[in-house]
């Protein structure tokens, strides 16, 4: 085992009083060198440019708008320290009690070099893109040192760029019927990565070795960019670290941004949801863009808080996303390029709260209820889907799996299968580590190790609490994979321990794990089988619905789990989001359900399609005897589903009736009610 014979004390960071000059397109920038002295295991010096203008400031009339290529200036710009954040929770951004600083203008990258790869001109380079659910964290949550220490040094020679992009509203904000900017954010990293494309010479890099980065809603991003026409070409390879890939909406967004512009006083109260004008979403725009950045960052965490709308994820616009995912990656219509992707053995468990029920029954009504609510808002077969996930996921503790199952690794094997051709390899790995200890900041005590970045700690440097000299060298092993990857294109730990390329037929995996030598366990096939066994099936299509529940506008875990769980225990388990709409949400979402079942049992009636079988309803369990054969109905049992169908439609006619008149508050409604 690695002996150290010295004690480490704690981290510095050591900034150089020499200043590096820099000539760009823009002018002349100056930076610092930076000794990364923190890690017993020796000192990494890199040169540090930080705050460099990749876009114009987004203000005033270019708020909501695509970001415009930065102006000259003249004289010599100090790029010493970290710019402000962009518009964000600055308790979530920075993760102290006291946040720090955070501006609209946001638009700003920071480039790590050394020595070596300024004189020889020819760096591999790696653009990081932070995660944050979309709504807040930034390129500063990354440590200097640690950025040089883990990439820049140790011979590794990487020319490391991180970017802010606008989040939240700022970023992601749409009203219904909009046909202007969109998916601002990323038209922000598509700027930042033209940027580095034309600038990175002349900081040592080489613009056609460029891998980008990104965990969590990073990944997420990442991904969407290697999708999008826009992007072909910028990049050469890709690293997706926990990235969920979210069901997508043409139309997400669209009710937290009325609900914040009608706050504010940019819509009438009685607009609705409904379908805007051009001029109406024209005028809104001009109104909110008249608001000051501080307002409307706190009417949207006031939505956040006290409403039951969510905002963040990014939307099928047409134009960067040009359709839903799960479609362009089984029609395998994306750019390919080489990829290295994985997973946490325990991401974040959100169906966790069903294994957690002591009541065997309250067990069952949970995983029907959930499968039923995945089912109907998601899939074109929706019993068979129900039917098929209670099936699946009844058997001991195996419901704790169904979320992480469908968003990361059902997901990650999508995209591997997208991306693995003949001329780009993918590098597919699970994270199965659990010793980190003290190392990591644990966020979510209930959820096992190790879940949802916190193999950050040993790359980025997120979450890290207290290192031990073990951590060093596993901070060093793990990051030196990643390094390899956007060096090399192979990740290979070593010669001895070779690291094989993904293929769909075997699905190979590297499994990363460290024993009291740091050997890790190394290529395995079959990667995560329960989730593929089940997700991936042919028979389980989705219907891209794009109408949903009246506080929603597409289906995320979060916003489903979230109310469900907090409406169990009576407090809200939401760090943000109060009690009171989470369960008003709740008893929405379930009315939302029923709706959706009497309407696809009424169109099965009506086609004669419903039979006998095994199936399970919400509020009970009932299983029937399996390969019982259905029973010949005569004429008069046809003749009372008929029946019964008329009172089912006209049972749909009173709702959508009731729903009319709450919603819109309209007299007629009332008199056509009455």
């Amino acid at each position: 085992m690695f002996t150290f014979l010295f004690v480490y004390s704690f981290a510095v960071l050591l900034p150089s009083a020499e200043a590096i000059q820099v000539q760009i397109s823009g002018g002349t920038i100056e930076g610092k060198v930076i000794n990364a002295t923190y890690s017993p295991l020796g000192n990494q010096t890199g040169i540090a440019f930080l705050g460099i203008p990749y876009a114009e400031p987004p203000l005033g009339d270019l708020r909501f708008r695509k970001p415009r290529p930065p102006t000259t200036w003249q004289g010599i710009r100090e790029t010493n320290e970290y710019k402000p954040a962009c518009m964000s929770n600055i308790t979530r951004t920075y993760k102290v009690a006291n946040g720090g600083p955070v501006s609209e203008d946001c638009l700003y990258l920071n480039v790590f070099t050394n020595d070596y790869c300024m004189r020889n001109k020819n760096c591999s380079v790696m653009i990081v893109v932070h995660g944050g659910a979309f709504l807040f964290e930034s390129a500063s949550a990354f440590a200097p040192d640690i950025l040089i220490n883990n990439f820049v040094g140790q011979d590794r020679n990487i020319v490391v760029v991180s970017i802010n992009y606008r989040l939240g509203i700022f970023g992601f904000g749409q009203f219904r019927g909009d046909s202007g900017d969109r998916n601002i954010a990323l038209f922000d990293i598509l700027q930042a990565v033209k940027f580095v494309r034309n600038e990175i010479g002349s900081f040592g890099g080489n613009k056609n070795r460029i891998t980008l980065a990104g965990h969590s809603a990073g990944a997420a991003l990442t991904f969407l960019f290697s999708s999008s026409p826009l992007s072909k070409g910028l990049i050469h390879q890709q690293i997706i670290m926990s990235g969920p890939l979210a069901n997508m909406a043409k139309q997400a967004n669209y009710k937290a941004t009325t609900y914040i512009a009608t706050r504010l006083g940019c819509l009438a109260e009685d607009v609705g949801f409904g379908t805007l004008s051009k001029k109406t979403v024209e005028n809104a725009f001009e109104c909110l863009r008249n608001v000051s950045a501080d307002e409307l960052l706190a009417a949207e965490l006031y939505m956040v808080q006290n409403s039951t709308h969510y905002l963040g994820c990014p939307h099928v616009d047409g134009e960067f996303v040009t359709d839903y995912p799960d479609r362009f990656l089984s029609e395998k219509r994306v750019y390919p390029i080489s990829t290295m992707l994985g997973t946490t053995s325990a991401e974040l468990r959100e169906s966790q709260y069903i294994t957690d029920l002591q009541n065997t029954v309250q067990r069952e009504k949970s995983l029907v209820n959930l499968c039923e609510h995945i089912g109907y808002e998601l899939f074109d077969k929706p019993d068979e889907f129900a039917k098929k996930c209670y099936a699946y996921y009844r058997n001991g503790s195996d419901a704790q799996f169904l979320s992480d199952d469908m968003e990361f690794y059902a997901g990650s094997v999508e995209i591997a299968n997208a991306h693995s051709t003949a001329s780009t390899k993918v590098f597919l790995y699970s994270y199965t580590y659990t010793g980190a200890g003290l190392a990591f900041k644990k966020y979510m005590p209930t959820v096992p190790s190790p879940h949802h970045s916190e193999d950050l700690i040993y790359t980025f440097g997120t979450h890290r609490g207290v290192m031990a000299p073990k951590d060093y060298v596993i901070e060093s092993i793990y990051s030196g994979v990643f390094a390899n990857f956007v060096n090399f294109g192979d990740p290979s730990p070593s010669e001895q321990q070779k690291w094989r390329p993904y293929s769909e037929k075997n699905r190979e995996y590297f499994e990363v794990d460290f024993d009291q030598n740091f050997t890790m366990p190394g290529m395995k096939t079959g990667y995560y089988k329960r989730a593929v066994d089940f997700w991936s099936q042919p028979s389980l299509k989705k219907n891209h619905r794009e109408q949903w529940s009246p506080s929603l506008d597409t289906l995320i875990i979060t916003n489903l789990v979230d109310p469900i769980l907090s409406h169990m225990r009576g407090y809200s388990i939401d760090t943000e989001k109060l009690y009171e709409p989470l369960n008003k949400l709740f008893y929405e979402r379930e009315q939302f359900l029923n709706e959706l079942k009497t309407e696809w049992r009424t169109t099965q009636l009506l086609k004669g399609k419903i039979g006998n079988g095994k199936w399970a309803r919400s509020g009970e369990v009932k299983v029937e005897e399996e390969g019982k054969e259905e029973e010949e109905e005569g004429g008069g049992v046809n003749i009372l589903l008929i029946i019964f169908a008329g009172v089912l439609l006209l049972g749909i006619l009173y709702i959508s009736i009731t729903h009319f008149c709450l919603h819109v508050r309209s007299r007629e409604g009332y008199q056509l009610l009455k």
